[in-house]
Parts: structure tokens; sequence; C-alpha cells
């Protein structure tokens, strides 16, 4: 039998699935390439340790169409980082190193005694205590790491904060390099460190742990991690993550002699056509600069890997936390990881109803209510290039789409994600 990413590949309905259902995968990818929605997909499911479908259609590259996309190409992850990143969070925890209840100025003393906008605390509410407009208050408690990873932290986000704090936030953004407009993947704006630290300047827009909000929470989780082990980011990942599971091509940038696997970042220009964003030949993915912007949450690029890469992190994940001898994380962690830790908190997110938030993932809660087939307890992610993945564990399964679209999920009618998992679930007859 054949593999793939070191799994067995079966037919369809060996392992419970309809074969002409699942073909409709990939008709719909290759129609929506040939319809000029999307320059190329990658799609890829397995169930029970074994691959049922793969396939590849269009071009790493709008402007060299002949460079035809395949799995051994090398995708960039965007906020499809923050899975990873959560896991190598958690090989630590499980080591004592560092504790999710731990203030993040343990490591981060920038970050003490953070400020927060607009309203007095409870207890100076009840006092009546005057606040002027314009003015903070010191949070209640610090931000604490498992705030980070459940993006609860309340750190400045674009569209959040009050509008007389705003200058404030968006000097802060800026030098973080988070702003939209600031996501210039040929020039970031400083270090690593410096962009990170620019976030300590801007108050909070909400006490921490009180709403859940798509911030730059894993941008600062990254740089705990590095000054907690004393280790770059790409030697942590390698060490506790990419090297133990075989991901053998996944980095945060390759070298020059992987140009012709690494794929272009495309775009929607005002006319609403793609066009290449960043080609790959002249990416900041090829280790050229010598910032080394090398982001757990995904800012600039994130990590680069090839769909074999990441199925391998699918399916240790679906394992409990091993696979092929690799013990990663403990199966009661994994368990800790993918539960809801918001309760009934909004995740204002492209993910639909019905998803609460774990460490790292969103966590679909039901059903009933959310329009689409699927399993409570389904948990994945996805990037900015449009980049998604889910695991089910009630049914064994998970599933990977790739595209390189920047932005893609923003569109309203980019909806192939969503597509894909409904026909995976739509698929299923055993």
């Amino acid at each position: 039998m054949s593999s793939f990413a070191g799994l067995t590949m079966t037919t369809p309905e060996s392992q419970g699935f309809s074969a002409a259902k699942l073909e409709r995968i990939s008709e719909t990818m290759t129609t929506a390439v040939a319809a000029g929605e999307i320059p190329g997909a990658v799609t890829v499911v397995a169930r029970r340790g074994e691959v049922v479908h793969t396939h590849a259609v269009g071009t790493r590259n709008l402007d060299q169409p002949a460079d035809t996309l395949g799995m051994d190409s090398l995708f960039r992850m965007y906020s499809q980082t923050k899975p990873i990143t959560a896991v190598v969070t958690m090989t630590l925890f499980e080591e004592g190193l560092l504790f999710l209840d731990d203030p993040i100025s343990k490591w981060l003393p920038e970050f003490a005694n953070p400020q927060v906008v607009g309203y007095p605390a409870a207890k100076d509410r009840v006092k009546g205590t005057p606040l002027a407009l314009g003015s903070t208050v010191t949070a209640e408690r610090e931000i604490t790491i498992f705030d980070l990873l459940t993006m609860t932290s309340g750190l400045p986000a674009s569209g959040r904060t009050p509008a007389i704090y705003q200058e404030a936030t968006t000097k802060a953004m800026k030098g973080a390099g988070f702003l939209p407009g600031d996501l210039l993947v040929n020039d970031p704006p400083g270090t690593y460190e410096e962009m990170v630290l620019a976030l300590a300047e801007a108050p909070l827009h909400s006490q921490p742990g009180a709403t859940w909000n798509y911030a730059s929470d894993f941008d600062v989780l990254s740089l705990l991690l590095e000054r907690a082990t004393g280790q770059p980011l790409d030697e942590l990942f390698q060490e506790r993550v990419f090297g133990p599971l075989q991901m053998s091509d996944a980095c945060f940038y390759c070298g020059e002699n992987a140009t012709d696997r690494l794929v272009a970042d495309h775009a929607w220009d005002e006319d609403g056509r793609l066009i290449v964003r960043d080609p790959p030949e002249s990416a900041e993915k090829l280790g050229r600069s010598n910032r080394k912007l090398m982001s757990g949450n995904g800012l600039f690029g994130g990590a680069l890997c090839t769909p074999p890469d990441y199925a391998r992190f699918a399916q240790m994940l679906l394992n409990g936390g091993e696979l092929d001898g690799a013990q990663i994380i403990g199966r009661k962690t994994v368990e800790l990881l993918t539960a809801n830790h918001i309760g009934d908190r909004r995740v204002d997110l492209a993910v639909g109803p019905g998803y609460g938030f774990g460490l790292g993932y969103a966590v679909r809660q039901e059903v009933g209510g959310t329009f689409l087939p699927g399993s409570p307890g389904t948990y994945g992610w996805g990037g900015a290039a449009g980049t998604w993945f889910f695991v089910d564990p009630v049914e064994e399964l998970w599933g990977l789409f790739f595209t390189h679209v920047f932005g893609y999920q923003f569109l309203p009618t980019a909806d192939l994600a969503v597509r894909f998992e409904k026909m995976v679930n739509e698929a299923l007859i055993d």
C-alpha cells in the first residue's frame, strides 16, 4: 500500500466514506481554480489513521502558471501556526517550566501592571470614584499565560478600543506591525521583540479574562517562550514538535534551494482580481532578512509547512499527543488544549455559531443551530492565507484545506474551507 506523511493510504469505503461524495471535494476545488476564485488548493482527509483522500490542483504562483501546486509545496501557515505554538507551550507546562496561571510579567516585566481603558474597577464604581475622559485604570489582575492561550488577555486590538484611546493604540499596533495595512512582508517595522513590546505601551481594551478577542496574544506568548527557555523560536519548535514528529519541511525560513516549492502569497486587487502579493523569489520567508521575524502567532507568514507536515501534526493530536512512538504531549493534555475554556463568551471570528475556544483552537460545542453537519468536540484553526484544518475525535478523522490568498477567509463569498469540512462530513456513511 502507498503512504502519505507516513500514514497508510486506503480506499474511502474501507473507512466508512462514500467515494463518490468525497470526490465532490476534488470537483469543487478544480471548479474554483478554473473560475479564478483561488490560484490552487490542496485537500487531505484521513480517518482512523489512514488517508482516504488527497487532491492538489492549480498553481503555486499565478505569475508562473506552470509551477504546479503539489503536496511538497511550502505553504505559509500564518495563524495556523497558533495550534503548534500551543502544543510547544504545553510541553513546557508538562515539564513544570511554566504554568497556565503564571503572570506573563514573570518573563515579560514590560507587561507588568497593565492599564485598562475607559472605566473604573468595580470597587471604584461602587465608591463613585470619578474617571476623567480618556483616563485608564490599573487592571484588576495581571495577564496570565492562560489569558494568552485563550485570547482573553484584553491586549489592544483594532476596532475594539474606544475612540478616545485610538491614538495610543494605533501607535502601539503600528509599532507591532499588527494593523492590516502594516503587514509588509518585505519591510517589517523592527525586530520581533521590538514589535511585541510596543504592545505594552497601549492600554488593554478590557480586563484580563473578561472577553475573547482576536489580537496579538500569541505574538506576546512567542516572546515569552523565547525568554522562558533561552531559545529562539525556530530552535524551540524544531526541538519540541517539528523534529520529533518528522515534519521534515516545517520551518520558519526556507533556504534558497526551496524557492521552487514556496507558494506565492496572493491577494485581490481593487477590481477583485487575483494578483501575486509576495513572489517566492523575493519573499522575506527565504531568510534573506536579518530580522528573523519568527512569529508563533502567524505574523509575517508564521511557520512554513507542506500538507504532509501538517498531516502529521493533526494525526498526533488525534492520537492523543503521540505519533510513531514520539509522545509530544500527554493524552489528557491534548484534552485540556482542545476543551472550551471561555464558557459562553462569543468567538467573533469566521468560525460560525456554536463554537467556543480552547488553548489555541476553536472548539465546536453543538450541532443544533449551526447549519452544518459535524460533531461536538471538533477543533481546529486556520490561517490568513486561507488554510484550515480540523480534527473530529468523535469520528476519528481530520481534514486539511490549504490555499494561498492573503485575507481569503474575510471575503464573504470565500467559503471553500467551510464547504470542504461540510463535504467531508456528508461523505461519512459508516
